[in-house]
């Protein structure tokens, strides 16, 4: 009851992962994103261990696909798993084990892989992936979430006669200079899961500058509270507190 897209920005070099769901707090599923080697992620049945796993290898040079193979050697439970991974250079593997529940696959494309179960059928990830491609000029964290609204308004998660909510969603992206994360937004617990994503970034776009400076020398930076007076406008400022 997932659905998630890998991609990767060819002139930035920025790679990242976005990921709707009806499970709670997926956020802290995501740590194979956090590596700055590349991005892993389990979902079906999440097993958190293998983040670990997979960012160690990525880190040593493993091949996309040799991760995918020893993550599945490794799990007795591979088969109710669905595992993918992207080295930095853009190269991805997939696995779906043959007993995830309801209609489960991974499409994998240029740059990226979309992949999900339990979702009302194959075109949400035809969806997910035209929305991933349609405009490859914008930033790589909007081209992930678009792919996730894409996803969702073609059906998301459920079957032919019903429908799951997307409870919770995430976004993580990281360059190539530095292992921190440059965005790593989530929404823990919503209704409408992939839309408060999409607020919650656009709140956080009029401050990521701000925050960068302050990361790199706090002593140039004004306090938050005088920056938000002279930076935002009235109406961005309430839109903080919604």
């Amino acid at each position: 009851m997932t659905y998630s897209v890998i991609g990767r920005c060819p002139k930035t070099h920025e790679v990242g992962i976005a990921i709707a769901t009806y499970s709670l707090a997926c956020g802290s599923f995501a740590q194979g994103a956090h590596g700055g080697f590349g991005v892993a992620m389990t979902q079906a049945n999440v097993r958190k261990g293998n983040a670990h796993l997979a960012n160690k290898l990525l880190a040593l040079g493993y091949s996309s696909q040799s991760v995918v193979q020893a993550l599945v050697q490794d799990d007795a439970h591979e088969s109710l798993r669905q595992i993918a991974v992207m080295t930095r250079d853009g190269r991805v593997a997939a696995h779906t084990g043959s007993a995830v529940a309801g209609w489960a696959g991974q499409k994998v494309g240029t740059d990226h892989v979309v992949f999900g179960n339990v979702l009302v059928g194959e075109h949400v990830l035809d969806a997910m992936a035209a929305g991933f491609c349609a405009e490859p000029g914008q930033p790589l964290v909007e081209r992930l979430i678009q792919s996730l609204e894409c996803g969702r308004d073609a059906g998301g998660q459920g079957s032919a006669t019903s429908h799951m909510a997307e409870r919770s969603a995430c976004v993580v992206v990281t360059g190539p200079q530095k292992p921190q994360a440059l965005w790593d937004l989530r929404v823990d617990l919503h209704r409408t899961a992939v839309e408060e994503l999409r607020r919650v970034y656009h709140a956080f776009a009029h401050y990521h500058c701000y925050y960068e400076d302050r990361d790199q020398d706090p002593s140039r930076c004004r306090s938050q509270v005088a920056w938000e007076r002279d930076s935002l406008t009235e109406t961005q400022r309430a839109e903080l507190l919604k």
